[in-house]
């Protein structure tokens, strides 16, 4: 009876032994991500990363830029260096500043595009990059009607309204002389054109996409723009540092991008009408 209990103790705590080892080599299987979370997860793994280009301009320009009631600069550059930067898949932040500021923004690196109406000139290309041209521009003359002034050169001897370090300063000065009196420099065109109707200047000279808008948004009767065969057309183009060689090829490859699409004829007669 004895070995029979034994036996019966023995037999009961192998089985025992075998049932912990059992329950103690189990292992969990991992619980595998549902079918739509693997494929965000491998869309995020695999999306590039947007860059980031910090864009300035002078947003005193209109139509090209300006400022709507609540702040935020708007117009025809705005447009166009925001569809850019859809066809290359960039994020931009566009900072309003001075005339002066967005080339010393560019020159000293705090941003890496500026687009504000800016002129190629070979003094500029010799400190920054530019783009291929995406407008051409005209300076004018504007006058009271019944002036004498009929042409660029009749301007001597009369008082000369120009913005600073744009065309139309270049133009005058070197028609009149850097340190002529009668060269009134202004820091925005509204306020020079204000003071030819308030008569502090007798002529203003300036971008002719500039003088057409603000004289059909604030019309004054007894005035007129002349336009010199003698003064050279000019084309404005996307300015950036002279070391971002490879930003300025995607600069046109956008740009070309936007032109072929048909966005820029859109834009273009969104603030100027029909393309010429």
């Amino acid at each position: 009876m004895k070995l029979l209990k034994h036996a019966g103790v023995v037999f009961l705590i192998i089985i025992m032994g075998l049932l912990v080892v059992a329950c103690g080599g189990k292992t969990e299987q991992p619980t595998s991500a549902p079918a739509e979370k693997k494929d965000e997860q491998a869309q995020s793994a695999s999306a590039p990363e947007k860059k980031t280009y910090k864009v300035v301009m002078h947003a005193e320009f209109p139509p090209f830029e300006y400022l709507d009631p609540s702040g935020k600069p708007v117009g025809f550059e705005v447009d166009l260096i925001n569809e850019m930067a859809k066809e290359m898949g960039w994020n931009i932040e566009i900072k309003n500043t001075s005339w002066d500021g967005v080339f010393e923004e560019i020159g000293s690196g705090k941003a890496e595009l500026a687009i504000s109406g800016i002129t190629i000139k070979p003094d500029r290309e010799k400190l920054y990059l530019f783009s291929e041209p995406y407008f051409q521009a005209k300076q004018l003359i504007l006058v009271p009607e019944g002036s004498p002034i009929k042409s660029l050169q009749d301007i001597k001897g009369h008082k000369v309204g120009v913005m600073t370090s744009t065309t139309g300063a270049l133009i005058v000065s070197d028609l009149l002389g850097k340190a002529n009196k009668d060269i009134l420099q202004y820091d925005e065109m509204p306020s020079m054109v204000e003071d030819l109707y308030n008569k502090r200047v007798d002529v203003v000279v300036a971008d002719n996409a500039f003088l057409m808008e603000h004289m059909k948004k604030n019309p004054k009767p007894g005035y007129v723009t002349i336009d010199d065969p003698n003064i050279p057309k000019e084309n404005y183009g996307i300015m950036a540092n002279k070391k971002d060689t490879e930003l300025i090829k995607q600069v046109n490859e956008a740009l070309k991008k936007v032109k072929d699409s048909g966005k820029y004829d859109e834009i273009y007669k969104k603030y100027f009408g029909e393309v010429k």
